[in-house]
């Protein structure tokens, strides 16, 4: 009952206050202008994870979660994800407002990653994986573990294209955790999905199509930020999930996030420069709409999710089944979208433009 009472308080506050954040972005001019990659045809203000981040404050202070943390000894980790949340905040509104750097949000990222290994002692020691021995990581935790914040913060920043996507599948994923933390009574990690289900859910209220705001680099570095480290707090403190489950929950933004990358790099561009390749973007352009878009889009993170409780929570087996099975459906949708084919598709281009007449 509590949990359920923490999601719709927060779900209130986050849905009463977003309209005040499109007003302040207009008065900082955090806007989102439109251009060929984008989608959206007219400015838009961002600042919208400022409410998330907001309601998500009240809902701590109100419920008093801090206590959990005590409770079950994590006084480190809570304090050096507070720190880390502060500065990722920040970090996101500077962008929303003057549009910071690639490579200056990369290093931010990279220093409340340092501040979870290093103060918060939030450090992956080994790695369950079915079927397989238990495998100590030792040194190589803390890097692993470095790699992991930083590479999901900038999957559901790089899958925010399109109206109440990243939003939507972030709340997918914290009920998903919140679901499997209950489940294995893990109640802090439990609370802390909760608070963020609940604010990200009023959020959407006003981003799903046609969206009044976009949370804007504040919300979707905030929330790949607070997936990365909740996705890993179960499964280090009571290994409630495997390695496995974390991956498989968040399938979507790392698949997109590590075929963005290669696709880059192939295309001879920077691994830090936007483009138009993204799966959202594909399923735009086989004209299935905006809404048909999303919509598919939050029915492969959920197929994924239920791989994840019925692994968790009923029979290792069937889960492992159910994977191979959204795995050969994701491939299907991929392929048919030719996210697979955009390299081939360009030279195919190019090869139609006429050789030069010689002279």
């Amino acid at each position: 009952m509590i949990y359920l009472l923490v999601i719709v308080f927060c779900f209130i506050v986050s849905t009463l206050i977003t309209p005040y954040m499109i007003q302040l972005a207009r008065f900082t001019n955090a806007v989102d202008a439109p251009n060929k990659r984008k989608v959206h045809q007219m400015p838009m203000p961002r600042l919208g994870g400022l409410a998330i981040y907001i309601a998500f404050v009240l809902g701590y202070m109100v419920f008093n979660v801090k206590r959990l943390a005590l409770a079950e000894g994590q006084t480190a980790f809570f304090d050096a994800y507070f720190i880390s949340s502060v500065i990722i905040i920040i970090t996101g509104m500077l962008d929303d407002m003057f549009e910071l750097p690639a490579k200056a949000k990369f290093l931010v990222q990279l220093v409340v990653a340092l501040i979870m290994v290093f103060y918060g002692n939030f450090i992956i020691t080994d790695i369950h994986l079915p079927f397989f021995p238990i495998i100590e990581l030792g040194w190589l935790g803390g890097i692993i573990t470095i790699v992991w914040i930083v590479g999901i913060t900038n999957s559901i920043n790089l899958i925010d294209g399109l109206d109440g996507l990243s939003s939507g599948c972030s709340s997918i994923s914290f009920g998903t955790m919140a679901v499997l933390a209950i489940f294995k009574g893990e109640v802090f990690v439990a609370m802390l999905c909760c608070l963020l289900l609940g604010s990200t859910l009023g959020f959407l209220v006003h981003n799903f199509y046609p969206a009044k705001i976009f949370m804007g680099d504040t919300g979707s570095l905030f929330l790949g930020f607070s997936i990365s480290v909740l996705s890993l707090l179960g499964y280090k403190n009571a290994a409630f999930v495997s390695f496995l489950i974390p991956i498989v929950v968040l399938s979507i933004p790392i698949f997109d996030t590590v075929w963005a990358i290669i696709r880059r790099i192939l295309n001879g561009k920077s691994p830090f420069k936007p483009d138009r390749g993204h799966v959202h973007h594909q399923l735009l352009d086989k004209n299935l709409g905006h809404v048909k878009s999303v919509l598919v889009l939050y029915a492969i993170t959920a197929l994924f999710s239920l791989t994840a409780i019925v692994y968790t929570m009923y029979s290792n087996f069937y889960g492992l089944v159910m994977l191979v099975g959204a795995i050969i459906v994701i491939e299907l949708i991929f392929n048919s979208t030719g996210v697979f084919r955009e390299k081939d598709k360009k030279r195919k281009d190019e090869s139609k433009i006429p050789p030069k007449d010689l002279e």
